[in-house]
């Protein structure tokens, strides 16, 4: 829909298109600057209903009773890392601690009755013996993480350096 303008300077009534709204251009007629307005959007006029007069009733006055929050109460935080868990968790699904005493005793004996952590492999057996100092750092390593076969790795790295350091001295007595 084009936009209506007027001239400041001879009056004259033009009509511009829209997609001049909002710049400056000439007149035809006198050569003025006229600027050309952005086209108002009239605003949809919302007529009042009347609603009819009616009296309070007891209905009006009666207080609703909150809205029901989600269930904080099925909430916890884990004794361990401290996040929010469900009340009747058996095992923190962040930290993994075990909440059920029956679960953590199978874990337990799980974990005590010679799991994969426990044993040394045949590389871990060749490490340990052959490069002591690696087998004592990796060792180490399996110590900090909680792994029993740590102990016996540094252990057996330990004895092998040792053994070696033995055998260095009799073989340096025996060239002598």
């Amino acid at each position: 829909m084009p936009i209506q303008v007027s001239c400041p300077s001879c009056h004259g009534s033009f009509k511009a298109p829209d997609s001049a709204a909002g710049k400056k251009a000439k007149c035809p007629k006198c050569g003025g600057v006229i600027e050309i307005p952005t086209p108002v959007v009239a605003e949809p006029v919302y007529e009042a209903v009347e609603q009819p007069v009616r009296p309070f009733g007891e209905d009006d006055f009666e207080v609703e009773p909150p809205p029901e929050l989600p269930a904080q109460d099925t909430l916890k935080p884990c004794p361990m890392c401290g996040e929010m868990i469900q009340r009747d968790a058996v095992k923190c699904r962040y930290c993994g601690e075990v909440f059920d005493p029956v679960l953590r005793a199978k874990q337990k004996r799980k974990s005590s009755s010679g799991g994969d952590d426990e044993d040394l492999s045949a590389l871990e057996w060749v490490v340990a013996i052959l490069c002591s100092g690696i087998g004592c750092i990796v060792g180490i390593v399996y110590m900090v993480q909680g792994k029993p076969k740590g102990k016996k790795m540094l252990l057996v790295s330990i004895c092998m350096q040792i053994v070696w350091g033995v055998l260095r001295v009799v073989l340096q007595a025996a060239a002598q």
